[in-house]
């Protein structure tokens, strides 16, 4: 699958942008959720549950798209490409 990524001329930086935006977005979209019933404080509130799970979750895709990134140019360093 990475080498069809790398034929359709997408680069890391590309890709690094990508899972980055897909993770902010997903952060914005919790602490909306969270803030939309603020009021409620309890395991009952699925405003706040999601909320937390989505901020959590956008944390997640960002760290795991940088490792990625980062996976990558190693690869590429030991092959000698870059």
């Amino acid at each position: 699958m990475a080498a069809n990524f790398r034929k359709s001329g997408s680069t890391d930086r590309q890709m690094s942008r990508t899972v980055s935006v897909i993770a902010w977005i997903a952060c914005i979209a919790g602490i909306m959720l969270i803030l939309f019933d603020l009021g409620n404080l309890s395991d009952r509130n699925i405003y706040l549950m999601v909320g937390i799970g989505c901020v959590v979750a956008g944390i997640f895709i960002f760290l795991v798209g940088k490792s990625f990134v980062i996976a990558r140019k190693k690869e590429d360093q030991e092959n000698g490409r870059s």
